[in-house]
């Protein structure tokens, strides 16, 4: 039967995983490449990722509220021996007990004080693993997003940078090949604003090729 150390310890495992993959994403750095987010002694300790990603004020408070809790429970049994059960882990830190059992809402009947804090636990790690997955989710689609963004900017670049004979021919064909990455993105201020911006250029451009007689 699993121990309750281990429990905890394994849930910090993998949500140390996710926020590891989440700060590599929001930085542009190589998770499995970087001294700070890889797999090496000198890499960031679960508190410091938890903090770090606090100060790229990228949590709600609310989670940040339950990502620190969870971060000083799972301290505890890590580092204090004595520490092998929730209760005992209250007893060093009274403190959160409330915050803690507050998760808790349904019939107590029949429960011990243990079983109640192990559902609780259950509680603060579903809240958690799902705003993690969300979130990895949601940064894995503005990724995407960004890189066909890119690749629709660099597409009307070329064409641009076409010479006037080459617009003409190649214009049915920059047309097909565009439209259907413009489609797959969703317009943001920032990318509507590059769009709009390129859009004048290459008219005036366009204007000048065509209306100048070689």
């Amino acid at each position: 039967m699993e121990t309750t150390r281990a429990k905890v310890i394994e849930a910090g495992v993998d949500f140390e995983e996710s926020i590891s993959q989440i700060i590599s994403m929001l930085l542009d750095v190589e998770k499995d490449k970087s001294i700070s987010f890889g797999y090496k002694s000198a890499s960031l300790s679960f508190n410091h990722r938890v903090n770090l990603l606090v100060d790229l004020k990228f949590i709600p408070k609310e989670i940040i509220s339950d990502f620190q809790l969870f971060a000083e429970i799972r301290n505890k049994f890590a580092h204090i021996k004595y520490v092998d059960s929730f209760t005992k882990c209250f007893e060093i830190i009274p403190e959160k007990k409330n915050k803690f059992l507050s998760n808790f809402s349904g019939s107590k009947e029949g429960l011990d004080d243990e079983s109640i804090y192990r559902i609780c636990f259950d509680i603060l790690c579903f809240t958690l693993s799902i705003w993690l997955r969300v979130t990895l989710s949601m940064i894995g689609n503005k990724k995407k997003q960004e890189l066909k963004k890119t690749g629709a900017v660099e597409m009307m670049r070329s064409f641009i940078n076409y010479d006037k004979n080459n617009q003409k021919k190649q214009l049915s064909s920059f047309l097909s090949s565009i439209t259907p990455v413009i489609e797959e993105i969703v317009p943001d201020e920032d990318f509507l604003k590059s769009y709009e911006e390129l859009r004048i250029k290459q008219e005036e451009e366009m204007k000048e090729k065509f209306n100048t007689k070689e």
